[in-house]
């Protein structure tokens, strides 16, 4: 449930999240407005290029040292505004090069980059923890 207000600085909303009350898309769509996270194109080898260049990885073994969060839009739209995959990638993710070799099948990665519908909202966790692991530890 939201709950407004005024204070010396203006407007503060506040979201209590719970599994009987789940955090409300507009809220996700505010965040995707604001411009605050990286915003990646879902064109080919954007997402892995990303992921590989831009996250603080272990050089030796090629896997992230800390989770980076991100929003991956449609090419062509522009931005998130228009539709978004919110990607929570977990420290410990396991990225081989910043390209990937032709003959190599379908990863996570090639479906983050799958087409994005206008105005589609989708919350994408890859990694090692898995929300059915972080729901148990919560009990």
């Amino acid at each position: 449930m939201a709950s407004a207000s005024q204070n010396v600085s203006g407007l503060m909303e506040s979201h209590i999240i719970s599994v009987s009350n789940p955090l409300s898309p507009a809220v996700l769509q505010q965040i995707a407005d604001a411009g605050v996270l990286d915003e990646i194109s879902n064109f080919p080898g954007a997402v892995r290029h990303h992921i590989y260049w831009h996250s603080n990885r272990n050089n030796a073994d090629n896997t992230l040292l800390k989770p980076m969060l991100f929003f991956i839009y449609q090419t062509t739209r522009h931005g998130p505004q228009n539709g978004f995959r919110l990607c929570l990638v977990q420290k410990g993710f396991f990225i081989a090069s910043a390209t990937k070799l032709e003959d190599e099948g379908e990863d996570d990665i090639d479906r983050l980059e799958r087409e994005i519908p206008q105005g589609h909202k989708e919350v994408v966790l890859i990694g090692l923890k898995s929300v059915a692991s972080s729901e148990r530890e919560e009990d």
